[in-house]
Parts: structure tokens; sequence; C-alpha cells
């Protein structure tokens, strides 16, 4: 039997998965309310609740409900909210869609919650092995359901990955989603030209290492009649049978339901995550989404903006809210406050949260404080990630404890031109969990150039001083991080070749006679001998002709050439 083992995942992603629950969930039916005739074991969720910006203003909280929420999930998809237990001091510890709690028997179960009758869930001991203690057929054919699902769950927690994304025009008997499902697909996926969306940006902040594609085209398995649509461009349209007035679970949980009657399986079946876009005036807040789960659930108009999107699609993938002061108010990233606006604001997350993703873990530093590490390097934006000149884009400056500090360099361009806070500035962030998996953050800082912020890591004074901001070409910050401000340049060593030492009192080695010359005397030199003689010719030693022995002309007339003297005169004697 082959199995397919994942062995390289993010530490943040964990099982989220309703369908390790009990397979069904029994009791008794009482004026539509279900006492439970077992104990069920049963996924716990977190749910965070978003709230329009403007209900935080001072005078303006008695708008808002609670900002988070206990749940379990029923292996139907559905979710019940856990009231009336004994505090909430029993969830502490427990993680989201991972661990697993025991509801007792004789709770109700009605209108979307859990009444616990006084009493307190139980922790399921050994259900929380996530995606680490569990196997997978890699043959589809032969895979059990459950293996199926869980193979789902892995897949939707991965932080890299192609997945698929459901937008589902939710329709009541007296409010509607108030937009076309053509108009919702262009909103989500940029079907319609679009430029600015859930797909795009996402796509755009991991550098193309998570990308969200629509649910494929799909009819439906029995039609209702009722309005109820097949898939289209990754939205489908459902009716229910359901009123306003009546809660946002009630009208999810029918979702939920007609979704599996209509399709013929269940909603996180269909796809990795599944948007709920609810009629106006169903919900208090304007959107939430259950922690490392697939469920989004939006009030009308609010699904159609990019902030909302991110924000919540980035709950289910497990990030936490981040904060400055108070929840939400960290504008540097999308986990902060969501705003009406259709195409923006154009941002990612926060040095926290994109250290959490894993999309820029090549580039990224860690500075450990207990081993005396001193960092002074150029930091690049996320929006360079890419660049080749862009060498650090995010450092952790690492505590003993889970608690640490994020540092990045918040450059205001392109993928991250609409940041609202701290733009063109370095920012340190806290959070919690290593972070590698949900944990709310805290902005401690903005600094421009020259800057700094102290803070006592692991018993150390450390500073991050930024030392300048170069704002031509691609723009960076040079950042130091370090001891009590300390440089981390060392002072000039001494001299690498120490002073000659003292004669020592006897030789090293004993004296080394020089040898006796040679007998044979030392060979010329290797360099050529000398020309002998010119390389012209030589001079002649004398003319080549032999001389004359005597001149060539004859030689002087040894007497005149006459002849001899008369001795006498030729004539006669005197007379």
């Amino acid at each position: 039997m082959k199995f397919l083992h994942f062995t390289t995942i993010l530490l943040s992603a964990i099982v989220t998965n309703s369908a390790k629950a009990a397979s069904s969930i029994r009791g008794s039916n009482i004026d539509n309310h279900r006492v439970l005739e077992n104990d069920q074991d049963l996924p716990f969720y977190l749910k965070e609740i978003e709230y329009d910006p403007e209900d935080s203003r001072p005078g303006q909280s008695g708008n808002r409900g609670p900002d988070r929420t206990l749940n379990v999930g029923t292996p139907d998809g559905k979710f019940y909210e856990i009231k009336n237990s004994q505090g909430s001091a029993w969830a502490d510890g427990l993680t989201s869609g991972y661990d697993h709690v025991k509801i007792p028997r004789g709770a109700i179960m009605s209108d979307g919650t859990i009444d616990m009758k006084g009493k307190s869930p139980a922790v399921v001991p050994g259900k929380g092995l996530g995606l680490f203690g569990r196997n997978l057929q890699d043959d589809a054919d032969e895979r059990t359901p459950e293996q199926e699902r869980n193979l789902s769950e892995l897949r939707r927690h991965l932080q890299t990955d192609n997945k698929t994304v459901l937008a589902v025009k939710v329709v009541g008997n007296d409010g509607t989603y108030s937009n076309t499902p053509a108009y919702l697909s262009n909103k989500v996926f940029g079907t319609g030209g679009d430029t600015v969306n859930l797909k795009s940006q996402y796509t755009a902040c991991s550098h193309g290492k998570l990308n969200f594609d629509p649910m494929v085209n799909r009819d439906m398995n029995s039609n209702p009649q009722d309005g109820t649509t097949g898939i289209v461009d990754g939205v489908v349209t459902i009716k229910v049978n359901n009123n306003v007035a009546e809660s946002d679970a009630v009208f999810r949980n029918a979702v939920t339901a007609k979704i599996k009657a209509v399709f013929g399986t269940d909603a996180y079946n269909l796809a990795d995550h599944v948007m709920y876009c609810l009629p106006p005036n169903v919900m208090g807040g304007i959107a939430y989404a259950y922690i490392n789960s697939w469920n989004s659930v939006y009030s009308n108009q609010w699904c159609d903006y990019l902030s909302t999107q991110m924000h919540e699609i980035g709950h289910n993938l497990g990030y936490a809210h981040a904060n400055e002061g108070g929840s939400y108010k960290d504008q540097t990233g999308m986990m902060g406050y969501s705003y009406s606006q259709d195409n923006g604001p154009i941002m990612c997350f926060n040095a926290a949260k994109s250290w959490q993703t894993g999309w820029y873990s090549d580039k990224a530093e860690v500075v450990d404080p207990s081993a005396g590490n001193c960092f002074e390097q150029d930091v690049y934006g996320i929006s360079d990630y890419s660049e080749g000149v862009a060498q650090v884009v995010l450092v952790k400056i690492n505590d003993s404890s889970a608690t640490d500090f994020y540092v990045n360099f918040n450059r205001k361009n392109g993928i991250n031109s609409g940041t609202v806070e701290g733009g063109n500035q370095v920012t340190v962030v806290r959070q919690g969990n290593e972070g590698t998996s949900y944990s709310e953050s805290e902005l401690m800082t903005k600094m421009s150039a020259g800057g700094t912020w102290t803070q006592t890591i692991d018993g150390k004074s450390m500073t991050v001083r930024v030392l300048s901001i170069s704002t031509s070409g691609t723009h960076f910050a040079r950042i130091r991080i370090s001891e009590n401000d300390a440089s981390c340049t060392p002072a000039t060593p001494p001299p690498t070749v120490n002073p000659t030492p003292n004669p020592t009192k006897f030789p090293t080695l004993p004296p080394v006679p020089t040898p006796p010359p040679t007998d044979i005397p030392t060979p010329s030199p290797t360099t050529p001998a000398p020309t002998p003689a010119p390389t012209n010719p030589p001079p002649t030693k004398a003319p080549t002709p032999l001389p004359t022995p005597s001149p060539t002309t004859a030689p002087p007339t040894p007497a005149p050439t006459t002849s001899s003297p008369t001795p006498s005169p030729t004539t006669g004697a005197p007379t």
C-alpha cells in the first residue's frame, strides 16, 4: 500500500478539518432544539469578527459585539458557537482547527449555537496530531472519504500553492447580496477585467507563490428551481428560506446545508476557501472567518472590497489581527483595519505576518542576541523581493521565549504602494508563536533615517538603528541591530604576525654545514652562449684577390729606353 508523505511544510500549516469529528450527531429534537444523547468529539474553531473602522471611534463601541467567539465544527461543515459554558479558560492553549473538544451529553444545539448548560468542554487527548501524524493514500481511488478530506485540509493550509475559491451570492426571503454574480466574480478574481482583487493581490504579495483561482464551472446535481444556480466563473447563487431578522449563524448554516443538497457534497470539498456574501443587515460586523478553516462570511458589499477579502482569507490561513495600542490599529498591512474601497489600499502584510507567510524565507535573516549576533545590512522592501540586488527583506530578532520581534523596510511602492501607515519607514513588530502560526501582533515603532528603538531581549539591551534610507534606484534602509547600539565593525585587530621572540637558549635544529665545493665546475649559464662572431659575414682578413707581386703596369725603365749615350761623339775626331 502506498502513502503520500508531506515532509516539507510550514509550521503554521495545521489541520482544520471538521470531518475528523464523529460521523453523525445524534440527539432528540425538541421545539427545533437538538438535545445531545451522547458526548460529541468535535474540532475547535476560533472565529475572528471584524467591524467597520467607524465603530472603533470613541463613543461608537456600542455598535460592536465580541471580537472573537469559541466554536466547534460538525462533519457536515456547520459551525456552532459555544454558549453558557464555565467561562473561557477551557479554551486557553487550544489551536483552532487542530485541537478537539468533547461536548457533553445533554448540551442543546440550536440556531448556530450549543448551550453547554453551565458545563465546559473537555479537551480530547491525542487529537492534536495535525498534519505530521497522518499518512494519505496517493491513489485517489483508494482513499477513504476521511483521507480525501484530510488531503484537502493539508493543501488548504500550505502557504504556497495554487488554491481554489468559491464565492457565494446568498439570497434570502427578504434580502439578497446586492450585486450580480458576474460583478462578484470580477471583484474576487478579475474575470471582467478588474486589475486589483483577491486573486491578483495575493499573487503579487507572494511573488507568485500563493495563487487563488476560481472554482471550476459545475452544474447542480439537483435543481431546486428557486433561483439557485450552478457554479460559473467561481461564483454560485444559493437561495435559502430565511429572513434577514434571523441571525447570521442561521443563514450561514442554511447556506452550507443547501450547497450539499444541490451539489451532493460538502462545501469544504468544493473549494479550498468558500466565501459567503450575505444580504445587508444580517450580521453585526462587516465580516468574519474561522481560523485555519475554509469558511469566511461577509456583509453584502464588504464581500467586494480588496482589504476585507485579503483580511478574512488571511484568517483562514492562520493570520491573527495586527494591533497598535488597540485591535486592528496597525495599518501597515492587511490584518489591521479593512477599508470600503473597491481596489485598495494596495498593500500586503506587516513584518510579522510577512515572516509567517514564509514567502520571503530565502531573503530573511535571524539575529540571536544570546549568541552575540550583530547585524548591519541593507534591508529592502517586500515589493522589491524579486530584484537581484535585494538580499534581505525581513529580519527576526529571536528571543528565547516564543515572542519575537520582526523588522522590515516598509517601502511604499508597487504591490505595497497603498500602505496606510509607516510608508518608507522601518517598522518593528512583536508577535508570538515564533512567528509561525496564529498570534496577534503589535506594531512597536516606525522609524525614519537616524531613528532608534531599544528593547531588552534575552537580558540584553538590543537597539535597532536606521543608519540611512536610500531614495535612489531600488530604495533600501541601512539597518544596524546590536547590543548597546554598538558598531558591528570590530576595532583594528593587533598585528597578525607576533614580533620575533627572544633567541632560544638552544638552536631549534643543529646547524647545517655548508657543503664543500663540488669538483665539477658549475656548468655554463643556462642562457645561450654569446654569439662567437657577428651574425653578419666576418670581415675579410685581407683583400680577397691576392696582391700582385709587382705593379700591373710595366716596371720603370731601368735606363732610358733610348740608346745608350754615345761614348764619344758620333762624328770624326776633331781636326
